[in-house]
């Protein structure tokens, strides 16, 4: 069996097609597999990347975080054990006086200097408990609040009953206090037995009496102000959602929306519930350390976007498969109209040789019968005479379309194209196609919108004009189906001359027919060379398929444009030259 591409076995045209089609395919398919595989695991490539480093950079975050949150402790553990107190002793050595002063810590705005923080209280081994921003001690807070308070009283009482009620509500607390606080921490420790706050706290001797220091954070106020501060210096491509939550209580988790901008700062917001599309990508996960131990941030999004180097390199190969498939589709498409051009001309070669030998078979029938003496009668013989005189302008008009196209064809080959009286051209369409018309029983209408042909000129050569005009005439003579169309009045042509509408400086000669048209379909195609309408099998008409190609041809090489348009009924063909007015 011999292999496929040695198939020397001729092929008919839709056997050749499918062959191109399948040659093409297997190209298609050899060339895009690898070049596709090379793409996608780019593409996951370049994912994983950015993975990997959105994974750094949370891990860099986390570790910033837990290092803030421990400097704040430590910055807390310099706080004067004296300050704990409303008013403040401070011995001058220099005049031996003890004077009184309020306690740094005494003042509001130090209290709550950053979010989080509800402020600093005292409590002595007797269980009283007071805050630096209230001078008495308090031991409830229901008759704590007066009419007669200021609005800054009010403000002082208020933090420090909420305070007092914050602390009451820790038993680890009121254990220390109950064993009289027998414990002796300088470094604050904590108490994280009161949902939703951390109480930090010491134990310190202040004037030969054990007392308890400490002061109160809101978790979720604090930590949400310290991730937001933390997520400000950062800098991400996609949009990233956080999720804080507690790993101990049943605390309502926190969501914050990193949005980064190219050009402007990082917009932060804190949603009250974070939409599902945010987690469909888990970048990582992180527990946070002492203090905030029971506490884990998740990072995720939810498509990642690629960096610009990403997406330009998968862009340029993404370009380079939409391109071979247009070039293996340019290729197919080739390589059809190549076997379509195959096929008309075997076509053509075919009508060229009935076309050639019917009327040579005529002539030499009747030349021969003239020759011999066989035709008595002198009308017979001028009716003959005529007849070969016929078909012998028919093989001359056949063989000079056929030469006009192959010089056409040939890069010497030009019109000479002058500009001519319209009046002039007028008389040539009568003259040129009169016989043609008057053998086919045909009428020919030429009419005009210019008053003065005179003065209106076309940009034309009057041989190649003479020829657009017989080949277009005969074409609407030769598609004239008279055993269809019953109607004799059709048999007619109308030639108008207008200025065109859409250019001033180009003339419209419409030349109509009333025969049985061309579909919607045909109309960029009877331009084509050999292109006849209907099947090679059926057809009926005489014609080569050269006529109006050549038509098309001839003036484009006069500098001007044509085109065919259906009408009902009949064929309208509107070509423009070039003009001017004198």
């Amino acid at each position: 069996m011999k292999p496929f591409f040695l198939n020397k076995r001729l092929l008919n045209y839709q056997q050749r097609v499918n062959r191109l089609r399948g040659f093409t395919l297997i190209c298609l398919f050899l060339l895009l597999v690898p070049i596709s595989m090379v793409f996608i695991k780019g593409y996951y490539q370049f994912e994983k990347d950015l993975i990997t480093e959105y994974e750094d950079k949370t891990e860099e975050i986390t570790s910033q975080l837990n290092l803030r949150l421990f400097k704040r402790v430590v910055f807390d553990n310099a706080i004067s054990t004296f300050a704990f107190d409303y008013y403040q002793h401070i011995y001058n050595p220099a005049n031996k006086h003890v004077s009184k002063e309020k306690s740094p810590l005494s003042d509001l705005a130090y209290n709550t200097r950053y979010e989080g923080l509800l402020g600093y209280f005292q409590i002595d081994q007797e269980g009283q408990f007071n805050s630096p921003v209230w001078p008495n001690v308090i031991h409830n807070t229901q008759n704590l609040m007066t009419p007669q308070d200021d609005d800054d009283t009010k403000k002082r009482k208020n933090l420090a009953s909420k305070l007092y009620t914050i602390t009451t509500k820790s038993k680890e607390l009121k254990g220390l206090i109950d064993n009289k606080l027998a414990a002796n921490n300088e470094k604050f420790l904590l108490f994280s037995d009161v949902p939703g706050h951390l109480i930090f706290y010491r134990v310190v001797e202040v004037n030969n009496t054990q007392k308890l220091q400490g002061y109160v954070i809101d978790v979720s106020v604090y930590l949400n102000n310290q991730i937001k501060n933390m997520l400000a210096t950062v800098q991400f491509n996609n949009t990233i959602a956080i999720t804080l939550r507690s790993m101990l209580t049943s605390l309502d988790e926190a969501y914050f929306i990193y949005q980064g901008h190219v050009q402007s700062q990082a917009t932060i917001t804190q949603p009250m519930q974070l939409s599902p599309l945010f987690n469909q990508q888990v970048i990582n996960k992180h527990e946070l350390r002492w203090p905030f131990k029971d506490h884990q941030l998740m990072y995720s999004t939810s498509k990642l976007i690629l960096p610009t180097a990403a997406t330009y390199n998968l862009g340029l190969m993404m370009l380079l498969i939409l391109g071979i498939v247009i070039g293996c589709y340019g290729f197919y498409r080739l390589g059809v109209k190549q076997l379509k051009l195959a096929e008309q001309q075997l076509n053509f070669v075919s009508s060229v040789s009935h076309e050639l030998k019917t009327p040579l078979t005529s002539i030499r029938m009747y030349s021969e019968m003239l020759k011999s003496g066989m035709v008595p009668s002198e009308q017979y013989k001028l009716d003959y005479y005529d007849f070969i005189h016929c078909e012998s302008e028919r093989l001359s008009r056949l063989i000079d379309n056929i030469l006009q196209l192959s010089k056409l064809n040939q890069p010497q080959q030009c019109v000479e194209a002058h500009y001519t009286k319209l009046s002039i051209l007028i008389n040539i369409i009568e003259s040129k196609v009169s016989s043609l018309l008057i053998n086919s029983d045909f009428k020919i209408n030429i009419s005009s919108e210019f008053t003065q042909p005179d003065h209106a000129l076309l940009l034309v050569d009057l041989d190649a004009f003479s020829q657009v005009i017989i080949n277009i005439t005969d074409n609407a003579i030769k598609f004239f189906d008279s055993e269809k169309i019953h109607d004799y009045r059709r048999k007619k042509v109308d030639i108008h001359f207008k200025p065109d509408a859409k250019n001033k400086d180009f003339i419209e000669m419409e030349f109509r027919d009333y025969g049985e048209g061309i579909s919607a379909k045909q109309e960029s195609k009877i331009f084509e060379l050999f292109y006849r309408g209907g099947s090679e099998l059926t057809r009926s008409t005489q014609g080569t398929g050269i006529g109006l190609a050549l038509v098309n041809e001839l003036v484009l090489a006069q500098q001007g444009t044509i085109e065919a348009h259906s009408m009902s009924p009949g064929l309208s063909i509107k070509i423009r030259f070039k003009s001017k007015i004198q």
